[in-house]
C-alpha cells in the first residue's frame, strides 16, 4: 500500500471510529440493565471504557493530528480551534459523568443524553470539515 493510499483509506477510518463511538453512547444511552438509567455495575463498566476510549481519541487529535492539520493548512485554524473547545465541552461531561457514576449513578442518563447532543454534532461538524482534507493529504503525523 502506498502512502497515498494510507491517507485515503484514513480519513474513512475516522468516519468508520466515530460510528464506533456513535454506536456504543447509542447502546449505553438503551441499556437495559440500567433500569431506571440511574446506574448499575454493568452500565459503569461499559460507560468508563467508552469514556476513557473518547478521551484518548481526542487526546490523539489534541496531540498529534490537529498540529500537524494546522501547520499544512492554517486555514483550518478556526476549525480546529472550534474543534479543541468541543473536546473541553465533552471532557467536562465525562467528568460530570464520572463523579454521578461514583456517586451511585443517579442522573448519568441525563447526563448521557447530553454527552450524545454534544458529541454527535461534534462528530459531524469535524467530519464535515477535516474528512475531505485527510483524504487529501499527502503526510500524516507519526504519532496519528
Amino acid at each position: 500500500m502506498t502512502n497515498d493510499e494510507r491517507v485515503i483509506a484514513w480519513g474513512d477510518e475516522l468516519v468508520k471510529l466515530h460510528d464506533g463511538f456513535r454506536r456504543d453512547l447509542a447502546n449505553l444511552r438503551g441499556r437495559p440493565e440500567s433500569g431506571d438509567r440511574t446506574g448499575g455495575a454493568d452500565l459503569r463498566t461499559h460507560c468508563l471504557t467508552f469514556c476513557d476510549a473518547l478521551h484518548a481519541h481526542h487526546e490523539g487529535e489534541d496531540g498529534a493530528l490537529f498540529p500537524h492539520l494546522r501547520t499544512e493548512h492554517p486555514e483550518l485554524a478556526e476549525t480546529l480551534d472550534r474543534l479543541r473547545e468541543e473536546h473541553r465541552t465533552v471532557a467536562r461531561l465525562i467528568s460530570r459523568i464520572r463523579s454521578l457514576l461514583d456517586e451511585g449513578g443517579q442522573g448519568v442518563g441525563d447526563e448521557l443524553d447530553r454527552l450524545a447532543e454534544e458529541l454527535e454534532a461534534h462528530l459531524d461538524y469535524e467530519e464535515e470539515q477535516l474528512v475531505p482534507v485527510l483524504n487529501r493529504m499527502a503526510t500524516l503525523p507519526d504519532d496519528v
